[in-house]
């Protein structure tokens, strides 16, 4: 990730409405013990309490996050905090394998260049029949200046992930867009003003209308939108 990532983080992480909608979204597909690959500042995995999981393990490169992480109580009933670099060619010797039943991967992906041999090191983590939840920013035709500031190295088409997930050795199970809206906040940032970095005071106010965003797509996934949500099976 860019070496602005961490103060990045720090001027979203207010965005309460949005980091619940997010959850929302995929919380049905989390079970057992989760792995949360770039947990960050732990703003979405602080979130993981459904019955049905027994553990959240969070990770991060950062020395920064992994501070962050290890200095904040979280409201989770079991979890701990590990060092992690998805992207490490060294992982699968220097980690055992087979530990979690559920991988999630929330905004990470695009962020590392050889995103096939990350989800490979995914799968390595993940239990036989373990799945990943993956979520990223969707459609490269809004790619812009706020993308390449934060680091990422591409957007993603339900295709260009269910290609990388399947060399990687997964199966797709689901694939559904989040936050139509979205694309043209996006593109008229990125895209029209060209801005390279987040705002507080804007992000506090995409936040307020979250609750009609949702309300707009309550009746089910739109056609396409800003992000991207994937969920594969590792056999």
């Amino acid at each position: 990730m860019s070496s602005d990532m961490f103060e990045t983080l720090c001027v979203i992480r207010g965005s309460l409405r949005y980091n619940a909608w997010l959850y929302n979204r995929i919380k049905r597909h989390l079970r057992g013990i989760i792995w949360d690959i770039g947990s960050g500042l732990g703003d979405i995995a602080m979130q993981f309490n459904e019955p049905c999981i027994e553990e959240v393990i969070l990770s991060d490169y950062d020395p920064r996050m992994l501070n962050t992480l290890r200095h904040t109580l979280l409201p989770l009933k079991n979890y701990r905090v590990v060092p992690l670099d998805i992207a490490d060619p060294q992982l699968p010797v220097s980690h055992p394998g087979g530990i979690a039943d559920t991988i999630t991967c929330i905004n990470v992906l695009e962020h590392i260049e050889k995103d096939v041999t990350a989800l490979k090191h995914m799968g390595h983590l993940l239990k036989k029949g373990g799945k990943a939840v993956i979520f990223v920013p969707a459609l490269p035709g809004i790619f812009g200046t706020l993308d390449s500031s934060v680091g990422h190295y591409r957007r993603y088409t339900k295709k260009t992930l269910s290609v990388a997930l399947k060399e990687a050795g997964f199966v797709v199970t689901d694939a559904y867009y989040m936050n139509m809206f979205g694309i043209l906040t996006w593109f008229l940032t990125g895209r029209i003003l060209k801005q390279k970095e987040f705002h507080k005071d804007a992000c506090h106010m995409l936040d307020r209308i979250v609750p009609s965003l949702r309300a707009l797509e309550s009746w089910g996934s739109p056609p396409v939108g800003q992000s991207l949500i994937m969920v594969a099976r590792i056999s």
